[in-house]
């Protein structure tokens, strides 16, 4: 992941964002607790960002992003080249090499049922059922530069794609 794709993603301007860039400069442990306040959710946004950049330059169209504050559901809805739909739970990290755990709820973030749940607004408003397309997670390590997905057609087992440009063919991918 270029570093350039990660800069077109802040607006240094917004000190939140200028937080974000020294942080990922100097590291987590320069920046005292106290002064990460915020750090997570713009970690988050700007891995979303960094995510439909990736996508796109893969081939697959995203159509539907999360784009409200403190918002629940899934962060991304794509439509692959083979008219698949897969709907991505987006993770930013600024540890190198963790792998985010997907947000504890009553409900299993990607599961089915959670897929079908009304607070879901990627889901409701595109009118989607979690039969309708598949799951994935993206991992966007900003501290390494490096994003991994894995998908599912079941939402319990994930398979990793080795390249993002082979969820171009998704449906086959999980065959």
């Amino acid at each position: 992941m270029p570093a350039a794709t990660v800069a077109e993603c802040v607006n240094v301007a917004n000190p939140a964002d200028a937080l974000f860039v020294r942080v990922r400069q100097r590291g987590l442990a320069a920046t005292p607790l106290a002064e990460r306040r915020g750090l997570a959710r713009v970690t988050g946004e700007v891995a979303e960002s960094v995510a439909e950049i990736l996508l796109a330059e893969a081939g697959v169209e995203v159509f539907w992003h999360v784009d409200s504050d403190g918002a629940h559901g899934v962060d991304l809805l794509l439509l692959a080249p083979d008219e698949s739909v897969l709907a991505l739970e987006v993770k930013g990290t600024l540890r190198a090499g963790v792998i985010p755990r997907l947000t504890p709820s009553r409900l299993r973030q990607m599961s089915h049922a959670w897929l079908n749940g009304p607070d879901n607004p990627g889901m409701t408003e595109w009118e989607f059922e979690a039969d309708d397309l598949y799951a994935g997670v993206m991992v966007v390590d900003l501290a390494l530069n490096t994003a991994r997905v894995a998908v599912s057609s079941d939402f319990e087992t994930y398979l990793p794609v080795p390249d993002l440009a082979d969820l171009q063919e998704l449906a086959a991918l999980l065959r």
